[in-house]
C-alpha cells in the first residue's frame, strides 16, 4: 500500500492560487466557455491542489501541472454537462475573423471547442493542446508521449469533424 498524497497547506494553496489562479481560470474558461463552470473548474483544480500535494511540489513546471489538472476538471465538467444547450454556429466566435486572418482555421477551433464534450479524453487532450494551445504536432507528441502519427491521425480527426459539424451548422441555419 502507497502512502496517502501529502496536502498542501492552506497558505500554500493561497500563494498558488495568487499566482496562478488567473492562469488556471483563463484556461477553464476557454475551454468551457460559461464562466459559471469554469469558476466550478477553477475551484475544483485548488481542491486537487491541495490534495496531491506531493505531485505539484514535485512538477518541474507549476502551470504545467495546473494545465493538465484544469484539463481533466474541464473534461469533467464537459461530461457531466453533455446535454447543456450548444451555441449556434453564428455566436461561435466570427468576429474573431479579421482580414489576412486564415478563416477556416480560426472556424475549426471555434467548432471543435463549441462540441468539445463530444469527443473522448485523448481527442480532447489533443484539442487543447493544438487549437487553444497552439502546439505543433511535435510538440504535442512530446507532451502526451504519443507518437507524431498518433498525433497526425487525431488532428486530420478533429479537422474531419469539424468539417462535418460545419456543415450540419450551415444546413440548419439555412445558410447557403
Amino acid at each position: 500500500m502507497s502512502d496517502p498524497p501529502v496536502r498542501l497547506t492552506k497558505e500554500e494553496v493561497a500563494e498558488a492560487y495568487g499566482r496562478y489562479g488567473h492562469l488556471v481560470l483563463r484556461r477553464c474558461s476557454r475551454i468551457l466557455r460559461r464562466d459559471d463552470a469554469a469558476e466550478d473548474a477553477l475551484q475544483e483544480v485548488f481542491v486537487r491542489l491541495w490534495r496531491y500535494g506531493d505531485a505539484f511540489r514535485a512538477a518541474e513546471s507549476k502551470v504545467a501541472w495546473l494545465y493538465r489538472v484544469a484539463d481533466r476538471c474541464c473534461f469533467d465538467v464537459l461530461a457531466r454537462d453533455r446535454t447543456r444547450r450548444e451555441v449556434p454556429f453564428d455566436e461561435t466566435g466570427a468576429e474573431l475573423v479579421s482580414e489576412g486572418s486564415d478563416r477556416r482555421a480560426i472556424e475549426d477551433r471555434e467548432i471543435v471547442l463549441m462540441f468539445l464534450s463530444r469527443f473522448d479524453d485523448r481527442v480532447k487532450e489533443v484539442a487543447v493542446l493544438h487549437y487553444l494551445d497552439g502546439l505543433t504536432q511535435e510538440e504535442i507528441a512530446a507532451a502526451t508521449g504519443w507518437s507524431r502519427q498518433t498525433v497526425v491521425k487525431k488532428l486530420a480527426f478533429l479537422a474531419d469533424r469539424a468539417e462535418k459539424l460545419r456543415a450540419a451548422l450551415l444546413s440548419t441555419s439555412g445558410a447557403p
